[in-house]
């Protein structure tokens, strides 16, 4: 995947409103406490584990082994319809001080531990359009890859520990109004 600071040179699909989907783009607050107000949330945990890294992420973490991070891979449905596909990484070592909170997450949104501090940062956004090869490796249910319309990666960093969050925009959150 090419990671881009703009998402607007990516923006060439036919059938994407772009100009809604900018909107949920550029959002820099928490979507899912957005989709809360809007639609039916779920979150469902696909796994907790050190596996299935993109490049992106172990280039984010280059001076940890692949074996020390972590890796959370969630989900999101808004009335029961797919819309994200979320991964958080970290190193293991940070789940013991402030970032403790992820591991305990399980079906939660992670804006319940990034947005609980003020002094907490988050970073700008770089932007991607998937290729068939890194959505295989980061999603393994073939009826979602297709679906998916762009993708956006960021960091939350509180006290020189960041974790990296890589989220999968799939069509479908098009029909929710931003």
């Amino acid at each position: 995947m090419n990671w881009q600071k703009t998402y607007s040179a990516l923006t060439n699909k036919p059938n994407i409103d772009y100009y809604n989907l900018g909107c949920w783009l550029k959002n820099r607050k928490s979507l899912t406490n957005h989709l809360k107000d809007i639609a039916d949330l779920r979150i469902d945990l696909i796994t907790s584990t050190n596996k299935n890294f993109l490049l992106s992420e172990k280039y984010h973490f280059k001076s940890f082994r692949p074996e020390s991070l972590y890796l959370r891979e969630v989900l999101i449905y808004a009335n029961d319809l797919p819309v994200m596909y979320a991964r958080t990484v970290l190193p293991y070592r940070y789940l013991r001080g402030h970032w403790s909170g992820i591991k305990k997450l399980r079906s939660s949104p992670l804006s319940e531990v990034v947005y609980e501090r003020p002094s907490i940062k988050r970073s700008t956004f770089s932007y991607a359009i998937p290729t068939t090869t890194s959505i295989k490796k980061a999603i393994s249910c073939n009826a979602l890859r297709a679906d998916i319309a762009i993708a956006r990666q960021s960091s939350f960093t509180y006290k020189k520990e960041s974790i990296l969050l890589s989220e999968f925009f799939f069509k479908a959150l098009n029909k929710f109004e931003y």
